[in-house]
């Protein structure tokens, strides 16, 4: 076997570190030779057998490439013919389904109809940029920052996938500015209320008594736990410990490329933990949880086989994870509460744990955030009660109470 991979592939060193990896083609008659330049990592050319054994893999890897066919001369490559090795390549191997999805949505609907026939090697930094400034929605109003932002990402992904692949010796995306909001959009989103303050969590708790138990239960979880919605819809009873007061979250409800409900990994190791949760919250879910167990004893057909959801749809089936979002905005709706997103409950839940003094590492770990950037960049935004709280200190400084006012 070796002698054959001798015969189809060999290395040529070219001086230093660099070696050239040279392949034959075996779907061509005269198989024509395709060859690649590597560079040996410095802390193993110091090594002569590890530099040996190196090369023997990265030899393999390439002539594995070349015989497969996912070789393509560079100059050949047109946008649309690389997507699916980007795709392959890189989104499976490290986005979740749903984020492929709607990452697809966005590089079929605009990126191929614009860019789809065009040489990689030949797509400018002035293409991309022409192309983000006459972005509009399909009646021709404009897209919002977000949208395009969206975009933009997805284009990025793919053109640095193909330079860190060699096909292409710039990266035109390195020249195009990431879009941001003008001051018009930034104050219209600034106006746009995020989170609930204290008071009307209180409010909300209360009014939260006149949905079914499942659904207060998850959305007073969501609300003071700062859980995503498809990690608290996967949580079974294993996971609840009433002794140590807390929850694990471990995996979470979601969809797959195809748009499918399934059960995941949440999406980061920093995601998964324990969540302490109030006494009195952990009181009620057991209380709950007898009602649960009845309610799945008279149960004549249970479909959840081995599952044990805290909150499912009957018969131990999970939920969509679209299901909680429209119940949240259907139960603000009929009892006239402002209307803040489901997610925004998350957010609240970090800022009653910032009004409350807690620093922005606890909110971190709180909330499982991998960077505490993330936490930094969401939780010191303006807080209402802590700007009222600055202001107020200030009152002493009153003048006439100063006596130096004239």
């Amino acid at each position: 076997m070796f002698g054959v991979m001798q015969e189809m592939a060999w290395k040529e060193h070219l001086g230093g570190s660099k070696y050239k990896l040279v392949a034959r083609d075996p779907s061509k008659i005269s198989r024509p030779k395709k060859s690649h330049v590597v560079e040996v990592p410095p802390d193993i050319a110091k090594s002569v057998r590890k530099t040996e054994q190196w090369l023997t893999l990265e030899l393999a890897k390439w002539a594995d490439s070349v015989e497969s066919g996912q070789i393509i001369k560079p100059e050949k490559m047109r946008f649309i013919d690389f997507v699916p090795k980007w795709k392959r390549g890189y989104a499976d191997q490290n986005m979740g389904g749903n984020t492929i999805r709607n990452v697809m949505g966005y590089v079929n609907s605009y990126l191929i109809p614009e860019f789809g026939q065009s040489r990689l090697d030949q797509i400018r930094p002035l293409h991309l940029v022409t192309f983000f400034a006459g972005l509009t929605k399909k009646d021709g109003s404009p897209m919002a920052t977000n949208t395009k932002l969206n975009i933009y990402k997805a284009a990025k992904s793919i053109f640095d996938a193909a330079f860190d692949w060699k096909l292409i010796p710039d990266n035109p995306i390195d020249g195009v500015q990431r879009p941001s909001a003008g001051k018009k959009e930034k104050k219209a989103m600034r106006s746009v209320k995020k989170n609930y303050t204290r008071a009307e969590v209180v409010t909300l708790l209360t009014a939260l008594y006149a949905l079914p138990s499942r659904w207060r239960l998850y959305f007073t979880g969501v609300m003071l736990g700062g859980y995503r919605r498809g990690e608290f819809l996967a949580v079974e009873w294993s996971d609840v410990d009433y002794e140590r007061g807390a929850i694990w979250i471990e995996d979470q409800i979601t969809f797959d490329e195809e748009g499918n409900k399934i059960e995941s990994e949440v999406k980061t190791e920093e995601s998964e933990g324990w969540v302490y949760m109030p006494q009195w919250y952990m009181e009620d879910l057991k209380r709950y949880e007898r009602i649960w167990k009845k309610e799945k004893l008279s149960c004549r057909k249970w479909l959840g086989e081995d599952k044990q959801y805290l909150f499912h749809g009957g018969q131990g089936v999970m939920y969509y994870p679209s299901t909680p979002t429209l119940t949240w905005r259907r139960f603000l709706a009929k009892h006239k509460l402002p209307h803040v997103k489901l997610h925004g409950l998350r957010h609240t839940a970090g800022m009653l744990l910032r009004e409350s003094g807690a620093d922005l590492k606890t909110i971190q770990e709180r909330l499982r955030h991998t960077k505490i950037g993330t936490t930094a960049d969401i939780y010191t935004h303006e807080s209402e009660s802590i700007s009222r709280e600055a202001a107020d200190r200030l009152e002493g400084l009153r003048p006439k109470r100063q006596q130096i006012a004239p």
